[in-house]
C-alpha cells in the first residue's frame, strides 16, 4: 500500500510505501502530523496514524530542569540557576543604521550649533552615542562615525568658548 506525503503549499510527493516513509521520518522529512493521502482511497490520515511508521520515542523532560546539576557535576555539588549567558547584543545590520544616525545627528548638531545650540549639543551627544554603538555592532566605518561625532561635539565647544569670550553667549 502507497501513500502520498502532502506538502505544506499543496504538493504531492510519491507515492511512497511504508518502508521508504520510514526512511524519511528518520531525515526528518516526515514527522507524526504530516498529512498523507491513502494512494487507492484517496483518504487523508496524519502520518502517526499509519501502521508501521516508526517515530522516534522522546523521554518527557524532568520535572523541574533547573534542578537538575551542570553536565559533569555530581549531583552533591549543585549551584543555584544563574540565568542563561548572554553576549552583547548584536544588530541585525551590523550597525549600519546607527552609523547613519551618527552621520546625521553631527550634520545636525553643526547647524543647530549655530541657531539653536543646546539642540546643537543634544544633536552632537546622540550621534557620538549611536557612532559608540555603530562600532561596537562592527560597522566597518564605525571609527570614522566616532571620529566625526567627536568633531561635532568640539565644535560646539569651540563656538561656545568663541561666543562667550565675545560676549554672545
Amino acid at each position: 500500500m502507497g501513500y502520498y506525503v502532502l506538502g505544506d503549499q499543496g504538493q504531492k510527493y510519491g507515492p511512497a510505501d511504508v518502508a521508504t516513509l520510514n526512511m524519511w521520518v528518520g531525515e526528518g522529512r516526515v514527522v507524526p502530523h504530516t498529512m498523507l493521502e491513502d494512494e487507492v482511497s484517496g483518504g487523508q490520515i496524519a502520518a502517526a496514524s499509519v501502521p508501521g511508521l516508526q517515530f522516534q520515542v522522546v523521554a518527557p523532560p524532568p520535572n523541574n530542569p533547573y534542578s537538575q546539576p551542570p553536565m559533569g557535576q555530581p549531583m552533591g555539588q549543585q549551584q543555584p540557576y544563574q540565568g542563561y549567558p548572554r553576549g552583547p547584543m548584536i544588530s541585525a545590520d551590523a550597525g549600519a543604521g546607527d552609523f547613519r544616525t551618527s552621520l546625521m545627528c553631527a550634520g545636525g548638531s553643526v547647524l543647530l550649533t549655530l541657531f539653536f545650540p543646546i539642540g546643537g549639543l543634544i544633536c552632537a551627544g546622540y550621534a557620538l552615542r549611536a557612532a559608540q554603538r555603530a562600532k561596537a555592532y562592527g560597522h566597518p566605518n564605525g571609527t570614522i562615525a566616532v571620529v566625526v561625532s567627536a568633531c561635532a561635539m568640539g565644535l560646539w565647544i569651540v563656538t561656545r568658548l568663541f561666543r562667550y569670550r565675545h560676549g554672545f553667549f
